[in-house]
């Protein structure tokens, strides 16, 4: 049995078959929508988030009897949100970098919460709520540490690229479980 089916033609049936099992386009609207930051399409959590990331106060006193800890800076408060679940915690930052208008930096979350994430959505925020500072992805390395690497406006260039590992971090985190993770 020989139906002389060419390649080129299975892959046109293919192709037909593909076209009417999708599901129609979104609308430009609805793009639109998804394409904002989550602050702006949320902006009620947002700014619950702000202030409740704004208002934790992390203990410093263990890098005084742990000499390894103290080595690695302070502790930045951070939350972190799966779906409606809000997790407080903090992040100590291993590495800080700026250069050339962009941020490096690794860090390990404080104590593991819950299960690991391949990735986080970060958004950082001042200490006081006004708005964010900059969102990132952070991918995750080894022992819950994740990396960030991003462009920063230049204001925040002048004013981060002086700080060292071991200074104050001038912000606080919220990491959002990023939509590749579900």
């Amino acid at each position: 049995m020989n139906n002389k089916l060419t390649v080129e033609d299975l892959l046109r049936w293919r192709l037909l078959e593909a076209e009417t099992e999708a599901p129609p386009a979104p609308r430009a609207a609805r793009l639109l929508e998804l394409a904002r930051p989550w602050w702006e399409r949320w902006p009620d959590r947002f700014l619950s988030l702000s202030k409740r990331v704004g208002g934790m106060q992390i203990l410093y006193g263990h890098a005084m009897t742990e000499p390894s800890r103290a080595q690695e800076g302070y502790p930045v408060p951070t939350v972190i949100m799966r779906g409606v679940e809000e997790v407080e915690t903090s992040v100590r930052v291993l590495d800080f970098a700026v250069r050339e208008g962009r941020l490096r930096l690794r860090s390990q979350l404080d104590p593991p919460a819950g299960r690991a994430q391949e990735h986080f959505d970060v958004t950082f925020v001042a200490d006081k709520p006004e708005g964010p500072l900059l969102s990132a992805r952070a991918v995750r390395s080894i022992d819950n540490e994740y990396w960030i690497e991003a462009d920063l406006s230049e204001k925040l260039e002048q004013e981060w690229s002086a700080l060292k590992v071991t200074d104050p971090m001038p912000f606080r985190l919220i990491l959002r479980v990023a939509a590749t993770d579900g």
